[in-house]
C-alpha cells in the first residue's frame, strides 16, 4: 500500500488563508462599529461592500484548501501545489482589494475572479485524475 504525503504545502496554505480571512473578519466588525450595525447591512454600501469580501472570501477558501491538501496527498507534484496555492491567494487577495472599491467592477476584482477560477479548474481536474489514477 502507497503511504500519502504530508499536505505541507496546503497546511502553509491554510494558514495564510486563516490569517486573511480573519483580518477581513476583523475589517468587517470595525465596519459594524462605524455604522453601528450589527445584524444585516442596513443598505450601507461601505457594510456591503465588507461583508462580500468576508463571506465570497470563506465560501471560497475552505472548499480549494481541502482539495489542495487530498491533491497533495494523492501524490501531485509539490511545485504543481505551490504554484495552484500561490495563484489561489493571490486571487483572492485581488477579489477583495477588488471589492474594497466603491466602484466594485474593476480589473483587481476581475483578476481575483480569474485567477480563483483557473486555480479552481486546474485543481479539480488534477484531482479527478489523481483519483482514476489511484483507483486501480
Amino acid at each position: 500500500m502507497q503511504s500519502l504525503a504530508q499536505p505541507v504545502v496546503s497546511a502553509i496554505t491554510a494558514g495564510v488563508l486563516i490569517i486573511a480571512q480573519m483580518a477581513l473578519l476583523w475589517a468587517t466588525v470595525l465596519v459594524r462599529r462605524r455604522v453601528r450595525q450589527s445584524l444585516g447591512e442596513a443598505g450601507d454600501p461601505a457594510l456591503t461592500r465588507a461583508v462580500r469580501r468576508h463571506g465570497n472570501f470563506a465560501e471560497n477558501a475552505a472548499i480549494f484548501v481541502a482539495c489542495l491538501a487530498l491533491a497533495e496527498m494523492l501524490g501531485a507534484a509539490r511545485w504543481f501545489v505551490a504554484a495552484l496555492a500561490a495563484l489561489f491567494v493571490l486571487g483572492r487577495i485581488a477579489h477583495a482589494i477588488g471589492l474594497s472599491q466603491t466602484n466594485t467592477v474593476n480589473p483587481w476584482r476581475v483578476g481575483g475572479v480569474i485567477a480563483t477560477i483557473t486555480a479552481g479548474l486546474i485543481l479539480g481536474v488534477r484531482l479527478v485524475m489523481l483519483g482514476v489514477a489511484h483507483l486501480g
